[in-house]
């Protein structure tokens, strides 16, 4: 089937067009609304601007399909195959993209605000400046459900989205906005989140060892036993946020403010902290082997049972700190 068959038929009232052979077909700018094309074949297709809210591409075969600037709102394309697919500028907002093959796709400023994307595979795609708030990547009872790993996620709007249990290690994530966003169990290994806005997100247990958190906004964020290990947290704000069992160890953590937070049973273990805020924080039980706590800030921390034999306290200011024999440095 050609482009002006399709076109005509459709004209005429037809929306079935199932497993249709279209691979190449010229489609700029068509008005194919509500279109039923499950299973088709349209790769390398030309539907740039094309208008194709509520279409059943189910299973569709899209490989290389030029789809910049489509509409494709409320869209079905659960299990379709976008690899190398041109999506830059295309509205996915509430699309159904469970399990859609995105490997390598581009989504340059697409608007995925509230599309599923649970099981879809979005390795190596680039969403620079991509809207995704609201978006929902995890499904209950699964644990690394959508795979972003080596994705380009620059200036990425996630706000509020559901990234829980997501592969997102190595991914570019600077300059995001990843506030509010449940990134509960997501594995950021390596990631960059340099300058990005993580301000009351949830990151219980989530894994950021390596993580580069250079510049990172982290108010009010939710570390609970997480693992920050040989992460890179240079002069960020972190004052009054709740991190028991939190891993820092070989953390790079120098000029920091962990004032007023809580960091019982925290394991800082050979990590940086010169020049580090640490006053008013609850450091109970803490683990500071070779610690380096040179002119670190220790006004009334709590330090009672914490591990400093090995630390390095050279210049450290402790006045009024709880030490871990239990009393109070003049």
């Amino acid at each position: 089937m050609n482009a002006s068959e399709l076109l005509q038929l459709y004209a005429e009232g037809e929306t079935k067009f199932s497993g249709a052979s279209l691979s190449g077909v010229n489609l700029f700018e068509a008005d194919l609304i509500g279109i039923i094309l499950n299973g088709a074949d349209l790769h390398s297709a030309t539907l740039i601007l094309a208008y194709l809210s509520r279409a059943n591409l189910r299973k569709a075969n899209l490989i290389g399909t030029k789809l910049s600037g489509a509409n494709l709102n409320q869209a079905l394309l659960n299990g379709a195959n976008l690899s190398n697919a041109d999506l830059h500028g295309a509205t996915l907002q509430g699309a159904d993209l469970r399990s859609t093959n995105l490997t390598l796709a581009k989504l340059l400023d697409a608007n995925l605000m509230d599309a599923d994307l649970r099981g879809a595979n979005l390795s190596g795609a680039d969403l620079t400046g991509a809207c995704l708030r609201g978006a929902n990547f995890r499904e209950e009872q699964r644990v690394y459900i959508s795979n972003l790993r080596g994705a380009t996620l620059r200036k990425v709007d996630f706000r509020g989205a559901n990234l829980a249990g997501a592969d997102l290690s190595k991914v570019n994530l600077s300059g995001a906005n990843l506030r509010e966003t449940n990134l509960r169990y997501t594995d950021l290994r390596g990631a960059d989140l340099s300058e990005a806005n993580l301000g009351s997100a949830f990151l219980t247990e989530a894994n950021l060892m390596g993580a580069n958190l250079q510049g990172a906004i982290l108010t009010n964020v939710k570390l609970e036993r997480a693992n920050l290990s040989e992460a890179n947290l240079t002069g960020v704000n972190l004052q009054g946020s709740v991190m028991p069992d939190v891993k820092f160890n070989k953390a790079q953590l120098s000029q920091a403010n962990l004032s007023n937070c809580r960091l019982n049973r925290a394991d800082f273990s050979r990590a940086n902290l010169s020049e580090a805020n640490l006053s008013d924080s609850d450091l109970i039980d803490a683990y500071m082997a070779r610690t380096n706590l040179t002119r670190a800030n220790l006004t009334k921390a709590n330090l009672d049972r914490a591990e400093l034999s090995t630390a390095n306290l050279m210049g450290a200011i402790l006045q009024g700190a709880t030490m871990p024999d239990g009393k109070i440095h003049k």
